[in-house]
């Protein structure tokens, strides 16, 4: 059964191709056009092959934009009879309508076939004129069912500078059906990263957008048959917009509008309709560009919250991704690669996303050449939605679409066009390694990493998709990290001199820290005499925010003499802050020898006394003797 499908196929396609080739000659080459056709509406959105009185009515705008006059202009309805039957047929006639066979008019003007706009009077330059022209089925001469056609018009006049001739033309798809083309459709929801790691909101714009944007998203997604992946790190921070947070310095309270989104989320997940982006949704492909991809996918897996750790996982490749990169992205159960076709079961699952062939098209004319699209296809093609205009385009199924799971029921051979290389985000890695740089420093000063952003967190949403630019995300980062310090503002205050009286003494300093964090530091000093003066390491303190405190200086003697000690305030990571100060240091003994002077002269004189004293009481002794007698 399948070979004959192909089989009916490849003719379709030669007889195709006969056609376009035999068929008359193309726009291109009779010339330049000189009308501008624009067919802007169609009356119906399938055909039906089994009512022959079906009408098909075309309308639209014509303009010469050309520098002559033509006359004798009139606008046909024109169509292609041979059926278009597959996707790579419907790709190369609508990619090269120039190849289309000027052959195919109907002009029967009593059935509105044709339109004349103009005999002898003159369609001058830039002049424009509307148009409805119109055929059944019948006329058309479609025959077969559950394929596509190609209906449009062609504008014929004589230029005043040529002959008359096909001046412009233009086609629509319309498929032939009355049975539903099949689609898959993957919502995403995602946004630009305006919270931080450590839940700080920067503004308003995530609660608006679960309003607007996101708002749009999750209720395409909550249509049947439609699959929505979620950023987890979306999902974490629409739930502290549930509860009091801070937006800015601004305490706020929780939002009703997230505590009801996240109960709709949850209700997917509950319904097997919910998979997993990545952290962040990071563009690997740029990580890959900027040698960083082992990197953010560890801090992508690093940084995931628990809470969606049992829900499938998937990412989505934009641009035009690489083999190596596709296979070191084996931790995902799906791979989604947008603009591509082809699908192949995995693990991981790999599928490919539809291009969007329409979105210019209007309206009237988009849904046609979807259905077309879908109709064609070998599998049901996979639609990505994340926008509010791509939910929009997917809204309407009417009769003539539907929805079904994302699945591949058999391998296919997946196919993308070539697109320019990912750029190296370049300044992102940069701002990352100096933060990464800051922390470590700061850890260092301060002695704990508080107030430090969580670098897996940081890192994936750093390479998030979200970002309009480069520069949005280094301002990102820069927001999410402490600000530089300040390092002159932790000061030390100290004698510019000192003597010393003995051969170890102590003497007192001050450090004063004027920043807005806590230091912890030690003062360490350096003779220019060590073999005479010496001068052990304080111990650490912690100095707090605004505080001073004071340490002892104790230096060490080994000979007298004077020697100048450069001190300096350093960290436990041997990092030198402040500004250093030189302090004179004197060691003598005559400080020694005075108080032995001191010492042996009071000696002397307690002696003395007390010699003094003794006599005294023996002369008194003496002298009551004598008196006795």
């Amino acid at each position: 059964m399948m070979v004959g499908r192909l089989l009916r196929a490849g003719l379709a396609a030669l007889l195709l191709t006969l056609a376009v080739a035999v068929g008359a000659p193309s726009a291109s080459a009779v010339g330049d056009e000189y009308i501008d056709v624009d067919l802007a509406s169609v009356s119906v959105t399938t055909l039906d092959v089994s009512d022959p009185t079906q009408t098909v009515v075309l309308s639209g705008t014509i303009t010469n934009t050309s520098t002559v006059d033509v006359t004798w202009l009139s606008v046909d309805i024109w169509r292609l009879t041979e059926p278009v039957t597959s996707t790579a047929e419907l790709e190369t006639v609508t990619d090269d309508p120039d190849s289309l066979p000027l052959t195919g008019r109907l002009l029967e003007e009593e059935l509105g076939n044709t339109l004349v706009l103009r005999t002898t009077d003159p369609f001058r330059p830039g002049e424009r004129a509307q148009f409805t022209v119109r055929a059944t089925i019948e006329q058309l001469g479609f025959t077969r069912d559950d394929t596509a056609y190609l209906v449009g018009v062609q504008a014929r006049g004589l230029p005043t500078d040529g002959d008359k001739r096909t001046l412009g033309r233009d086609q629509a798809v319309l498929p032939a059906t009355q049975t539903p083309a099949e689609s898959s459709a993957l919502v995403i929801l995602d946004a630009a990263p305006s919270w931080l790691p450590d839940g700080t909101f920067l503004d308003d714009s995530l609660h608006t957008a679960l309003d607007q944007r996101l708002e749009t998203l999750l209720a395409s997604a909550e249509r049947p048959g439609v699959q929505a992946a979620i950023d987890p790190a979306l999902y974490s921070a629409v739930g502290r917009l549930a509860v009091p947070h801070q937006v800015g310095d601004d305490e706020r309270p929780g939002s009703g509008i997230a505590v009801r989104w996240l109960e709709r989320v949850d209700a997917l997940g509950e319904e097997g309709r919910l998979w997993r982006l990545p952290y962040g949704n990071p563009d690997f492909s740029a990580a890959e560009a900027s040698g960083r991809l082992q990197q953010v996918l560890a801090w992508a897996r690093a940084a995931a919250p628990a809470g969606l750790e049992e829900v499938p996982s998937v990412t989505v490749l934009d641009g035009d991704p690489s083999n190596d990169l596709i296979a070191r992205l084996s931790e995902f159960d799906t791979v989604v690669i947008r603009n591509a076709t082809g699908a192949s079961p995995g693990p991981p699952q790999l599928i490919g996303a539809a291009r969007d062939r329409y979105s210019a098209l209007p309206e009237s004319l988009r849904l046609p050449r979807r259905i077309a699209e879908e109709l064609l296809a070998e599998s049901p093609p996979l639609y990505l939605i994340d926008t509010p205009q791509a939910a929009d385009d997917d809204r309407e199924l009417g009769a003539w679409r539907r929805h079904v799971p994302i699945a591949v029921e058999e391998p296919l051979p997946l196919r993308w066009p070539d697109g320019p290389a990912a750029t190296p985000r370049t300044q992102v890695s940069a701002a990352l390694d100096a933060a990464a740089a800051r922390a470590v420093f700061l850890r260092d000063l301060t002695g704990t990493g508080e107030g430090l952003p969580d670098s897996n967190r940081l890192g994936a949403l750093a390479f998030s998709k979200g970002f309009v630019d480069e520069g949005a995300a280094v301002r990102f980062i820069e927001a999410a990290i402490p600000a530089e310090q300040d390092t002159g503002s932790v000061q030390l205050s100290a004698a510019q001199s000192f003597v010393m009286g003995a051969r170890t003494n102590t003497f007192p300093a001050t450090l004063t820290n004027e920043l807005a964090v806590p230091v912890v530091v030690r003062l360490e000093f350096t003779s220019e005499s060590p073999q005479r003066i010496r001068v052990p390491a304080t111990e650490f303190v912690t100095v707090g925010p605004g505080e001073s405190q004071t340490v002892e200086i104790s230096p060490e003697a080994s000979s007298n003499g004077v020697s100048l000690v450069r001190a300096r305030i350093v960290t436990r990571g041997g990092a030198v802050i402040g500004a250093p100060q030189t302090i004179e240091i004197t060691a003598t003994d005559l400080g020694r020898v005075g108080w032995i002077i001191i010492v042996v002269s009071g000696a002397v004189v307690v002696g003395g006394t007390a010699l003094r004293i003794r006599g005294v009481r023996r002369q008194r002794a003496k002298e009551e003797r004598e008196s006795g007698q």
